[in-house]
């Protein structure tokens, strides 16, 4: 499951090297410069978001582990980066709107084993995508998407499986959304996007999926 959110950088793109050698950083900031994507690599690839003083996602793993057991984030090693600022409209002859304007910031984080990490920032959120550059078809058997967050937040979250009326039957989008603390949400949980958390300082968060 690729969950993602959506934000920007006018060139708001930095680098910078921590104390530990193996360890990177790096930003991708939203055109108003509100968000900050970070993104880490050392052992794994972390990613966190901070829009203006809070903290929206903490450090948080994300990887995808193929058939023949490669991972992807495992002990990455960075080839290169590009950066990129869009600032464009395009055109949805099928959308409440005739058009839509389109800008974020982007970072491409390009890494050895043919696969990269695309990340952008917009001013209303961020989003992810793994790329691979691998020949001929694989399959994934996994996706590591974390989504942590600093407090015991509140969320609504619609699970699966509604036993109202002892109805197993259910379809997406129209199961009960249960409004919970993150702590009470039972291990392994099976719930549809999206997901809406409320973040404090008057901010939500919402998770979900897009492409």
């Amino acid at each position: 499951m690729k969950i993602k959110l959506l934000f920007t950088l006018s060139l708001c793109f930095s680098v910078s090297v921590s104390v530990a050698q193996t360890t990177k950083n790096y930003h991708v900031k939203s055109p108003d410069s509100k968000i900050d994507l970070s993104v880490t690599t050392g052992n794994k690839i972390e990613w966190s978001v901070k829009q203006e003083n809070t903290e929206i996602i903490t450090s948080s793993p994300i990887s995808m582990t193929l058939q023949n057991g490669e991972i992807l984030g495992k002990s990455p090693i960075v080839k290169s980066t590009k950066a990129l600022s869009v600032d464009q409209d395009f055109n949805t002859p099928i959308y409440k709107k005739n058009k839509v304007h389109d800008q974020y910031n982007q970072l491409t984080i390009n890494f050895k084993n043919d696969y990269s990490l695309v990340f952008r920032a917009y001013d209303d959120g961020v989003a992810y995508r793994f790329i691979t550059q691998k020949k001929g078809d694989i399959i994934i058997m996994n996706e590591e998407a974390g989504f942590n967050f600093k407090n015991d937040d509140k969320a609504y979250l619609p699970f699966v499986n509604d036993y109202r009326n002892k109805d197993k039957w259910t379809t997406s989008f129209e199961a009960l959304y249960n409004n919970l603390k993150l702590s009470e949400v039972t291990k392994d949980s099976l719930a549809f996007l999206p997901v809406l958390v409320d973040a404090g300082d008057n901010k939500k968060a919402a998770i979900l999926e897009a492409d």
